[in-house]
């Protein structure tokens, strides 16, 4: 499913042509749109000291894996400035991910009986998310456990494979894989593979639960996760209007297409979002907000 975007010289405001009837941008953009690339270089760069870059930060230009994690999870990278954030947009294995998490304030919430680790920041939107929801006689309850929130990197490599070894059998008795596919993908380095299925996914052979559309929307590569900063939440009840938006309100938004039940804290105002170069796209009544790279936005579900 592609959404093209197209910017008109004779005016300042964005419009973009969808090939699909469930997508679409949402009402609420501002005048003029902020690239990604550019806020995420005038956030980082120090005044008088070297210049910020992206490639050395996530070479998109030449590693697909850097280009399709920072386009699907990037939003949390123009987080407020007192979220910690990860050095690269790819951590490398789990020495890099603990030392990256010992540097993180954490505060531990109970969300009906379920523990759940975030940062402190996080930690306190969503307990005043929670706390609203109460007054309204609403719940907000973690959707699977613990991993709703923070998550270690072994957590994150247990959900892709739930992913990729289910999907791995469902293709080959279908006969678009192989068991020679199979021994192949198994001799691979973590890196090679998650390269192969992207390489699959681009010929249609999905690996998401559902097998309709990118295992990106589905689960993150270990080392890319959202979770693994401690900034995002899965929802049970992301269904309803009226809980995302008491979410929105504190901070919490929906930042990764096709995957609704997932909320990352940015901890700021839902109108500063465009300025951050973020943009909103709405598909199957939800709103996510999703980097400004480019003048083609692609979603990872296959064209109805």
């Amino acid at each position: 499913m592609m959404i093209q975007l197209f910017q008109r010289a004779a005016a300042t405001s964005a419009i973009l042509i969808v090939s699909c009837f469930i997508c679409s941008t949402a009402t609420a953009q501002p005048t003029e749109l902020v690239s990604f690339d550019q806020y995420l270089e005038k956030k980082n760069t120090v005044a008088g000291g070297t210049p910020w870059v992206l490639e050395k930060f996530c070479p998109v230009s030449t590693n697909i894996i850097a280009r399709r994690v920072l386009e699907s999870y990037g939003a949390m990278f123009v987080a407020k400035d007192s979220v910690e954030l990860p050095v690269s947009c790819v951590q490398k294995g789990e020495g890099q991910v603990l030392a990256f998490q010992k540097k993180i304030p954490r505060t531990p919430i109970d969300v009906r009986g379920v523990r759940i680790d975030l940062q402190t920041a996080a930690a306190q939107a969503l307990q005043q998310s929670i706390n609203e929801a109460e007054i309204s006689g609403l719940t907000i309850s973690a959707l699977d456990g613990p991993i709703a929130g923070g998550r270690s990197y072994g957590d994150t490599l247990m959900l892709w494979n739930s992913r990729v070894f289910p999907a791995l059998a469902y293709w080959i008795r279908r006969g678009k894989l192989t068991s020679m596919d199979f021994d192949e993908l198994a001799k691979l380095a973590l890196e090679k593979k998650v390269e192969k299925i992207l390489e699959w996914e681009s010929k249609g052979i999905y690996f998401s639960t559902d097998r309709s559309r990118s295992i990106l929307t589905s689960t993150a590569p270990p080392g890319t996760s959202q979770h693994l900063s401690l900034i995002a939440f899965d929802v049970v009840e992301y269904w309803n209007p009226q809980v995302r938006s008491i979410l929105n309100r504190n901070g919490w938004f929906q930042t990764v297409v096709d995957d609704p039940p997932h909320f990352t804290y940015l901890g700021v105002a839902e109108s500063e979002l465009p300025s951050r170069g973020l943009i909103a796209v709405l598909k199957n009544g939800h709103q996510y907000w999703i980097p400004n790279r480019s003048a083609t936005i692609v979603t990872d579900s296959p064209t109805n």
